[in-house]
Parts: C-alpha cells; sequence; structure tokens
C-alpha cells in the first residue's frame, strides 16, 4: 500500500510538472509558405510537332491583401536513371506565377512540345525561386510522353 502512495505521488508531480508547458512562441510571426499542390504532373500522347498546355497549381499558406508574384525556374534532376531528364527544346513554362489578393491558389501554364519526344517518359523539375517574403523552395516534377 505504501508503494501505491508513493506511485501516486510521483504520477502527480509529473503531470503537474508537464502541464505547465507554455506556447510562447504561438503567436510569434512567421514567414508565410508558398509551394506546389502536386509532386508530379504528366503531359502524355503529345503528337509529333504538337504542344499540350496543362495548368499547375501554386498554394500560399496565407491571404494577403495584394497580388504576390514568384519566380519560377527549373532544377537539376538528381536521379537520371530512374528519371531521364528532358530536352529543354521539348517543354516551356511560364516565367512567373501570380497569386491574386485575397486568395491562396495562384496557376501557371507548362507547355509540352513534341520536337524530339518519344514514347519513353521525360521530365524536368520547376520550383519557386527563393523570396525573402516568403518560406519556398518546392519542387514539381513535370513527365513528357510523346505519341
Amino acid at each position: 500500500m505504501k508503494n501505491v502512495k508513493i506511485l501516486i505521488f510521483l504520477m502527480t508531480l509529473a503531470v503537474v510538472g508537464v502541464s505547465c508547458e507554455t506556447h510562447d512562441d504561438y503567436d510569434s510571426p512567421r514567414k508565410p509558405v508558398v509551394g506546389f499542390t502536386a509532386l508530379a504532373q504528366n503531359i502524355n500522347n503529345i503528337s509529333q510537332g504538337d504542344s499540350k498546355e496543362i495548368s499547375v497549381e501554386v498554394f500560399a499558406s496565407d491571404v494577403s491583401s495584394s497580388d504576390r508574384t514568384f519566380n519560377l525556374t527549373t532544377v537539376p534532376i538528381e536521379d537520371t536513371e530512374t528519371n531521364p531528364p528532358a530536352d529543354p527544346e521539348n517543354y516551356s513554362f511560364d516565367s512567373s506565377v501570380t497569386i491574386p489578393a485575397g486568395e491562396r491558389v495562384g496557376n501557371f501554364t507548362v507547355t509540352g512540345t513534341n520536337v524530339s519526344l518519344t514514347t519513353d517518359r521525360t521530365f524536368f523539375k520547376i520550383t519557386i525561386e527563393n523570396d525573402p517574403s516568403v518560406v519556398a523552395g518546392g519542387e514539381i516534377l513535370i513527365g513528357l510522353k510523346g505519341r
């Protein structure tokens, strides 16, 4: 019985000690996060000499009272064995994306053009360039496949 009392006392002491935890950083200002809503998208069955377009979404973690524009760029593919890189002549995309005021989502267009595509899928990656006003850096993998 003595051990039970000691055990209850220690448990009560532990609960009181843990319950005094504070969350002082909860309301501290944080930069909004901007990134892609998907990890990968494909443009399939592009006929020789033709083009196809897709719309890619970019999401912001907060709403702003003014339009926000972010620059887009390609980044190298690390695993070229699994994801063979596409020739730049086979794709193009908008150089920037704008998230309108009062919104959390913006779109930009990616175009796949079959200049030298085959029936084997090739890839390229797009990222949002760093901006001091937000946390960015996510990437989207775009796959291209000819007919």
